[in-house]
This record gives structure tokens, C-alpha cells and sequence, in this order.
């Protein structure tokens, strides 16, 4: 067991229902409900990570995988110990995943990581939840950013999470200033960095995806941070580049009993936002804005409330 004895005693009493806590809002709660997705516990996973000295890749353009591979494994303790939490109270899913990502420290040339001394912090905070339509192995619950709307709304049209990706990458361009004259000219090299880093990032999330059986990634967090650095050779006045791209997505997939269509051997699309489809007599098409989505969740809220007045009168 990865995580501390106060906290296995806590989601104890949780799980027997003699405690109750969530980070859902108001809005959230009753329509996870409606979707009968039920609230057990607010659950975390955090994990504190240092790299260590590297090889040395000074005077190179490329990804520096051993601090790509850092963060990406900080990631994964953090949500590996949420996942244990999760399992503990017997839930079916994680929703509302909140996600926290800091350097404590950068080295010491401000490098980050280069000569060792790098410290990462990674949180993650969500409410885990029973929902047995949501398919999942025994005792592996799903994790997913999804907030309490957002999983409603895939319920109506017959979605799934299927699993919380994420992926990191570090980029370094060497002296990315070199040969640039006093004119206007774009950085080619620089720009060049942004697009591979990118692609670096998406192709490692597809392969996640696919190992979740998802058919498409969903509500996509891209974070593009590009900085320069000093060179670290003694005297050099030219400065590098690092570029560092963080992903974070929910694969979702059909519901097998719902549509019984097969899911694609490899995930289309990743996109940002999908077409959502119908609550009762409200019609969401792929052209209609996100106002229609947030109208149809207010009306599905309002029946919530008012099933809960109806039976505290009777």
C-alpha cells in the first residue's frame, strides 16, 4: 500500500457510509445523480519527484527524455495513489479530476534538471463515485477530468470514460539565436520545436488511448510553455531553448450495450470538444454552442430538484 494508514482508515469509514465528502458543486451532484453516478469520497494522489543528475546534452536539438520521463512519472504515482484511494471505497470511477503541476526547483544554472536538483510536485484531487454502467475491470476504477455536466451529458448520448491520459515532453534547441542578423526573421528552428514537441506529446497519448479501447480523446488540456535558457558553456552569450508541452485528456468510448458498435482499433480524432446528444425533448446537434448544452443541464438540474421535493413530501 502506497499511501498513509490515516487516509486508508478514513476512506473506511467513507466507504461505510458514516462520512461523506465531494468537490462537487451543487450543479455537479444532482446531475451525476441523474446519470446515476453516485458521490462515496473525495479522494488524492500526490507525489513529490527529483531528477537527478543527466547526461550531458549540451550543444544538442532534441527531447531531453530523461526529464520528459520525470514528469511523466510523477504523474503517474500521483494518479496511481488516487487510483489506490479510489479502489479502496469501491468505487467504479474518479470524476472531476483536478490537476496541479509545479517545479519546486530548477537547478542550479536554471536549466531544469541539467545539473540535477530539479523537484516536482504533482497533485490530484477528485471524488470517486459509483456508476456501474461505466465499464471497468473488477477493482480498477476509471479515472477522468470529466466534471459532473460534462459526464452527464456523455451519458445521454450513450459515451463512456474509459481512462485518464496524460503525457509530457522537453524539448531543447541549441543556441537558437545562432546566425540571426539584426532584421525581422521568424526563429525557424524555435518554431520548429513548438510543432516536434507537439507531435511528440499527441503520438504518445494515442498509443495510451488505444490501450484504453477509447475512440476518441476528450476535453484535451494542452499547456505550451516555451523559455530560454543559458547556454551553460563559461563565457557563451547565446542562449538555448526549452519547450515543454503537458497533455491531458479523457479517452471515452461507446457504450456496448447502448449502441453495440465496435470501437476503432486505433482513436480517430483527438479533439477538444465533441457533439453531444439529447436529454428528453432537447436536441443537441454538432452545430449548436455550448449555451445548449448548459441550457439542457439546467433542465435536467431542475427535474433533479424537483424529484427530491416530491418524495420529501411523500
Amino acid at each position: 500500500m502506497d499511501i498513509p494508514e490515516r487516509a486508508v482508515k478514513r476512506l473506511k469509514e467513507e466507504r461505510e457510509g458514516r462520512l461523506f465528502t465531494s468537490d462537487l458543486t451543487v450543479s455537479e451532484f444532482l446531475l451525476a445523480r441523474d446519470a446515476d453516478v453516485h458521490p462515496i469520497s473525495q479522494v488524492m494522489g500526490s507525489c513529490i519527484y527529483h531528477v537527478g543528475q543527466i547526461p550531458d546534452y549540451k550543444g544538442k536539438t532534441s527531447e531531453i527524455t530523461v526529464i520528459s520521463d520525470a514528469h511523466r512519472e510523477s504523474r503517474r504515482r500521483a494518479l496511481s495513489r488516487l487510483f489506490q484511494e479510489a479502489s479502496l471505497v469501491g468505487a467504479d470511477a474518479v470524476v472531476g479530476v483536478h490537476l496541479r503541476d509545479r517545479m519546486i526547483t530548477m537547478g542550479a544554472r536554471g536549466k531544469g534538471g541539467d545539473d540535477g536538483g530539479e523537484v516536482l510536485e504533482f497533485t490530484v484531487v477528485g471524488t470517486a463515485v459509483r456508476a456501474p454502467w461505466i465499464t471497468h475491470p473488477q477493482g480498477q476504477p476509471i479515472i477522468t477530468d470529466l466534471s459532473g455536466q460534462e459526464l452527464w451529458a456523455l451519458a445521454q448520448e450513450g459515451f463512456e470514460p474509459c481512462g485518464f491520459l496524460f503525457e509530457f515532453c522537453r524539448y531543447h534547441v541549441w543556441h537558437v539565436t545562432k546566425g540571426v542578423g539584426p532584421g525581422c526573421v521568424q526563429l525557424t528552428q524555435a518554431s520548429q520545436a513548438v510543432q516536434r514537441a507537439r507531435t511528440i506529446a499527441a503520438d504518445k497519448l494515442l498509443q495510451q488511448a488505444a490501450q484504453v479501447g477509447a475512440e476518441f480523446v476528450i476535453g484535451s488540456d494542452i499547456t505550451i510553455e516555451v523559455r530560454e535558457v543559458p547556454c551553460g558553456f563559461g563565457g557563451c552569450d547565446l542562449d538555448d531553448l526549452d519547450v515543454d508541452v503537458s497533455w491531458f485528456g479523457t479517452g471515452v468510448r461507446r457504450i456496448p450495450e447502448k449502441q453495440g458498435q465496435r470501437a476503432h482499433n486505433m482513436p480517430p480524432l483527438i479533439l477538444s470538444m465533441m457533439p453531444l446528444g439529447r436529454r428528453n425533448d432537447a436536441l443537441i446537434d454538432a452545430e449548436d454552442d455550448e449555451d445548449d448544452v448548459e441550457v439542457a443541464a439546467e433542465e435536467a438540474e431542475e427535474m433533479a430538484l424537483e424529484a427530491d421535493e416530491a418524495r420529501g413530501e411523500g
